[in-house]
């Protein structure tokens, strides 16, 4: 079958309710750093490094702090390999965000490893359910 379009997964994807949208209260342009080139899609999930106080794609395998899933990406964005890179991310709550939306490094292989990443993210007030 032919492919005619793709779509990506937008921002109403991943969030279903926001407190205070308007404001901007969940929101902020956080500081990533990656080792190496990444392209964030809409829901990636993010940890922050302890040492650095910078976010990268959350690894379970880390020990660096950036295991703890402590944001999700809200924009599609290119990043470049060891720059600092400002990026618009869901950090707290309360809001809820959709389960099926939240894109996970292949590395959360396990539900226990996705279910330890939700808890992490309900602590922040950021409530993860089954919506679609």
């Amino acid at each position: 079958m032919t492919v005619f379009a793709t779509d990506t997964l937008r921002y109403s994807n991943l969030v279903k309710q926001e407190q205070w949208p308007e404001h901007g209260y969940c929101r902020d342009a956080i500081t990533v750093n990656e080792g190496s080139a990444k392209t964030y899609a809409v829901g990636t999930a993010l940890g922050k490094v302890t040492a650095t106080g910078k976010y990268k794609v959350s690894v379970a395998t880390a020990t660096d702090g950036s295991e703890v899933v402590a944001a999700l990406v809200l924009e599609d964005k290119a990043v470049a390999g060891s720059t600092d890179t400002k990026v618009l991310a869901l950090v707290r709550g309360q809001a809820i965000v959709s389960k099926a939306a939240i894109v996970f490094d292949a590395s959360y292989d396990t539900d226990a490893e996705k279910n330890a990443a939700y808890a992490a993210l309900e602590a922040k007030g950021i409530l993860v359910n089954n919506a679609v």
